[in-house]
């Protein structure tokens, strides 16, 4: 008898403690939209005068783009044949979105990706960069506007930074080869 006493008050107190749950996750979601919305144009290639970034040197970028395992590099994600996405900026797939729709300012770059690479620094020091440098870099990003090719790599260090194609040295299949089973 006891029991069918306590098996609705039992029933009941479930349903609330499910609702609130539910309410709990709506808020969640709530929260993450509108972390989303705002960071939506802190993500796109575009400075604040509306210009293509096309130079960007963040080596401290570490949370969002850790380090690479060399023997691993292949494994990066990536974006082919198309632009990028909000969303996988933020997942760290990709570091810049132009509005994820191809236009006559920025286009995808068809070259199959990831790729190794050497970035070596420009003469000038426009970055804040070390003068004369050679990195082996991950290049997880290229796009084509109507002034330049802009790559994207990560640092196997950890970060991220861009530059124009003829910053980079991509390497052949041999030097791959020789560079991974170092």
């Amino acid at each position: 008898m006891k029991l069918f006493k306590i098996y609705p008050l039992l029933i009941i107190t479930l349903f609330f403690i499910h609702a609130c749950g539910d309410k709990k996750i709506i808020e969640e979601k709530k929260t993450e939209a509108a972390y989303t919305a705002a960071q939506y144009n802190n993500t796109k290639g575009y400075d604040e005068t509306g210009k293509i970034i096309s130079k960007f040197y963040c080596p401290d970028a570490k949370n969002m783009f850790p380090p690479i395992d060399i023997k691993f590099w292949d494994k990066v994600p990536v974006v082919n044949g198309r632009l990028p996405t909000y969303e996988e900026t933020m997942n760290g797939t990709s570091i810049h979105h132009y509005g994820e729709k191809e236009s006559r300012i920025v286009k995808p770059y068809y070259l199959t990706l990831p790729k190794l690479a050497r970035f070596l620094y420009p003469s000038s020091n426009s970055l804040n960069t070390p003068m004369k440098c050679d990195d082996l870099v991950v290049v997880i990003q290229i796009v084509q506007t109507p002034e330049d090719t802009i790559v994207g790599y990560r640092f196997l260090s950890g970060g991220v930074g861009g530059s124009n194609i003829r910053d980079f040295h991509f390497l052949t299949d041999e030097e791959v080869r020789e560079v991974v089973q170092r």
